[in-house]
């Protein structure tokens, strides 16, 4: 072989020091061909095992086990060898419930037409797909004992002067599902937020919140958003706004003592009504059946547009009939 070689150097007229640049030549035209061939994209078949991630109500969020996905994709050679390498990976991707359909028991598909908006995440972004091998890729997801609990917000809110929420703080989702042992779970009611804390507000706010945990429980979400409406607001004070008194039997008249009261009004600006128009306060004759005190409490039968909140003074009347 050495003879063999001398030859070849001999007939290249190499000299020793030569023979050396010869053989980095050599190495480096090959190398040069290999990240060549690496860079060209060839059509093979690619196959992942995955495991499904998802918020199926009532199962596991995970997929027991995992799932052969393979196709025919469009790629470098680079990827390719990647893939050799990591073939015995286990890939998790996140999916929305609803891309899933219930086969039977624990069993549920994904088309192969849903599962184009997923390659990426299951090959790699420098994969093109060109087909799955199969219509449908099944996942086994087992049943988790849960139940569904509204959300209670906990809150910390403070308004600048003349500045008043329009509407309840507002959450999205206001129920979750809960997973855990039934002991712990008959005896939760609701879950909570972490604390919802602004200041100084003058304006609409929103965002997300995350939701306490409990130890050994798992929520269907971890967070919430919510939002609450804000104006701007102008008192103003009524008064001397008749009572009238309503559901009285037939034949009988009767009067509220006072016959008159003040309220104040927290009325949206600008202003979208007139707030001295005529208001009326009623007293619900029926009211005296369940009244301890003898008196029934008020409420406006008609208000000004744009009216986010009213106080009235006093909250409550006697009510006498009128004998005549």
């Amino acid at each position: 072989m050495r003879d063999f070689i001398n030859r070849i150097f001999k007939l290249l007229n190499l000299s020793g020091r030569d023979w050396v640049v010869f053989v980095l030549a050599l190495l480096l035209a090959f190398s040069t061909w290999v990240i060549h061939k690496l860079s060209l994209e060839y059509s093979v078949f690619l196959t992942v095992e995955v495991v499904a991630e998802s918020n199926i109500e009532g199962r596991s969020n995970k997929s027991s086990g995992a799932t052969e996905i393979m196709a025919r994709c469009r790629t470098t050679g680079w990827r390719i060898l990647y893939a050799q390498m990591k073939r015995e990976d286990v890939v998790n991707v996140k999916f929305p419930a609803t891309v899933f359909q219930h086969e039977d028991d624990e069993r549920y598909f994904i088309s192969s037409e849903k599962l184009h908006e997923y390659v990426d995440q299951i090959f790699g972004n420098s994969v093109s797909l060109e087909y799955f091998v199969t219509d449908k890729v099944y996942f086994k997801f087992p049943q988790e004992i849960f139940k569904r609990v509204p959300v209670k917000p906990v809150t910390s809110l403070t308004f600048e002067d003349q500045f008043i929420a329009s509407s309840q703080l507002v959450i999205t989702p206001d129920t979750v599902t809960v997973y855990g042992d039934k002991l712990h779970l008959d005896a939760l009611e609701y879950v909570t937020t972490a604390t919802i804390s602004h200041s100084s507000i003058n304006k609409d706010f929103s965002g997300m919140v995350s939701l306490t945990p409990i130890n050994g429980m798992r929520f269907s979400v971890d967070e919430v958003h919510y939002e609450m409406d804000v104006v701007r607001y102008l008192e103003v004070i009524r008064k001397n706004v008749p009572v009238v008194v309503v559901n009285t039997p037939s034949g009988v008249e009767c009067a509220a003592e006072p016959a008159s009261v003040d309220v104040l009004l927290d009325v949206e600006f600008p202003l979208k009504d007139d707030p001295k128009k005529d208001m009326v306060v009623t007293a619900d004759y029926n009211e005296l059946k369940t009244s301890l005190s003898g008196k029934v409490s008020l409420k406006p039968s008609s208000m000004p547009l744009g009216v986010v909140r009213y106080e009235i003074d006093p909250v409550a009347v006697r009510i006498r009939e009128i004998v005549e």
